[in-house]
């Protein structure tokens, strides 16, 4: 997915209906009304919020869920989820039905799912418009959207504040961490832990969230704090076992589901013109004067956004991609990039660069500095998998990267099998220490390859894997977590290969580029990664020596 590729908003109408309502109308002036009392808090302050959003992330497409306000999936099975929730005020329903109104007269796409939460909703367009290659931003004040966010598949969270106005911060990865002490992909363990008061999920009693973010960390998910129970001590060890049936009915009350039958596409969910002749009479009997006053810019803004809406297969890459950070981030890291030297490995494709290239490896491989490989090839399976190009890393600095292109289908290859003669003592010698990201599958590729891989001294992914068994372990989610202030312009697998495409079909100096970061942030994971082990070792080493 690139920068560059449509944008969908997906709505929590819900949650923001629910926000302006309480933010006014238990406002000391009292509640929003009209001259002839029509209830307005949730027309006014949903639009406060939304018609910003439009503005500032200029969206192609765009869809807002709400709830029915019947049972659903999760009401069935448990009689007394949101059961402490009061009944639904008589002016908020008005409300909310005058606002779908002014909704669809802006030509919005409006959801509803018999059966399903709003969040559901969501949920299930957040997966398909990201599979589809949408970057996609969820808005809501709704905690439960952030268990949504995946960087690999670009869903964030617009997160709103709590009270007035439209103020929202965009949630990524990094920002859960910050607020809940977890990832993403634990929200639902954690609510599975501790409860949710608001929903009346009820957690394993005792545990509280304090507790629960600590389990989390230490184990990574409820599966593994269950099958650790016998490593857990005193009252969490009682609580955990007692509640395992709470923690388990929590976890599936708190999931959101992904796969709610939906009769719209996000494709069919575009922005397109209004027409005043709809919007204004409806904004003139609801008197939302600042929102009559937008009209002529909203117009123009619509008509805008549907004339550059474009599908993501027909889009460019783009090569400074940064699309996982949030907007701040993503500020600060393109500072950081513009300060350095682009990463631009020298490509090897004359039989005497590859001789230099053989001496300098020979000669820079040692174990503190292990040399760090990957390979391209057409296929994410290495028994299908043809060999495109090699690229190795064996120093800090940027000039310290090769690429070795092997199989493109344009551009100057060097013979592949004369390269792999002249590296195969390099890849089979214990002597020379070698790390990769996820050894496993370029081992099996050199395997094919009639090369016998040794001296693989670290991998990155297990690396991973060992200080946080509950994480992602992709290259793009370990350089978030442990590297993210370095400013290196990574790139995923789908980032740079299209559908109907492999990586032989793209040019030369392109694949070298992306090769060339992966391994240089590979390189530089290492000495990051060492030094977290060493130091969760000595951590486990004290706590032995305590008991």
């Amino acid at each position: 997915m690139s920068a560059n590729f449509p944008t969908a908003v997906l709505i929590d109408g819900h949650s923001l209906a629910f926000r302006s309502y309480h933010a006014f109308a238990k406002s000391r002036k009292g509640p929003l009304k009209t001259s002839t009392g029509i209830p307005t808090n949730i027309c006014f302050g949903f639009l406060q919020s939304l018609l910003p959003v439009i503005e500032t992330q200029k969206p192609e497409y765009l869809a807002i869920a709400f709830d029915l306000g019947v049972p659903t999936f999760r009401h069935k099975a448990d009689k007394n989820y949101k059961a402490n929730r009061k009944e639904t005020p008589e002016d908020l329903i008005v409300d909310v039905k005058n606002l779908q109104e002014i909704l669809k007269a802006f030509n919005l796409t409006v959801i509803t799912a018999p059966g399903y939460e709003a969040d559901d909703i969501l949920g299930t367009l957040a997966q398909k418009a990201s599979a589809a290659g949408f970057r996609v931003k969820i808005l809501s004040r709704d905690q439960d959207l952030f268990q949504l966010i995946d960087a690999e598949k670009g869903i964030s969270v617009l997160h709103l504040a709590s009270g007035k106005g439209s103020t929202h911060q965009e949630f990524g990865i990094i920002e859960v961490e910050e607020k809940l002490g977890i990832l993403p992909h634990q929200v639902v363990d954690y609510k599975a832990l501790c409860g949710d008061p608001s929903d009346n999920i009820p957690g394993v009693e005792g545990i509280g969230k304090k507790t629960a973010v600590e389990l989390l960390k230490e184990y990574g998910s409820l599966t593994e704090i269950y099958a650790s129970l016998d490593k857990i001590q005193g009252a969490k060890h009682k609580r955990l076992k007692v509640g395992k049936d709470a923690a388990e009915h929590s976890q599936f009350l708190a999931k959101i589901e992904v796969n709610v039958p939906l009769n719209i596409a996000i494709e069919d969910c575009y922005i397109k013109r209004f027409s005043r002749s709809d919007i204004e009479p409806l904004l003139e009997k609801l008197e939302l004067q600042d929102c009559l006053k937008k009209i002529p810019d909203l117009e123009q803004l619509f008509s805008q956004l549907e004339g550059i809406k474009s599908l993501p297969e027909e889009l460019d890459e783009v090569e400074n991609d940064i699309w996982f950070f949030s907007a701040e981030e993503t500020k600060a890291a393109q500072q950081q990039i513009t300060t350095k030297s682009e990463i631009k490995p020298q490509i090897i494709d004359t039989p005497e660069k590859l001789n230099q290239l053989v001496n300098i490896l020979k000669e820079q491989t040692n174990y503190e500095t292990p040399v760090a490989w990957d390979t391209e090839t057409t296929s994410l399976e290495p028994r299908d998998a043809e060999l495109v190009g090699i690229g190795c890393c064996w120093g800090k600095n940027i000039e310290d990267i090769a690429y070795i292109p092997t199989g493109h289908k344009v551009g100057k290859n060097l013979d592949k099998g004369k390269v792999l003669d002249a590296l195969k003592p390099i890849l089979e010698g214990f002597d020379y220490p070698k790390v990769f990201q996820n050894a496993k599958f370029d081992r099996l590729v050199f395997r094919c390859q009639g090369i016998k891989l040794a001296g693989v001294v670290f991998d990155t992914m297990l690396a991973s894997y060992v200080l946080n068994p509950g994480a992602k372990h992709s290259l793009e989610e370990i350089y978030i977590r442990h590297l993210r202030t370095a400013g290196i312009n990574l790139k995923s697998y789908g980032d740079v290969v299209s559908k109907n495409q492999t990586i032989a079909d793209l040019e030369i100096l392109k694949v070298s580029n992306y090769c060339g970061a992966q391994v240089f942030v590979t390189f530089q994971l290492v000495e990051k990664l060492r030094a977290e082990l060493e130091k969760a070792d000595e951590n486990k080493s004290s706590e032995k020596s305590l008991h």
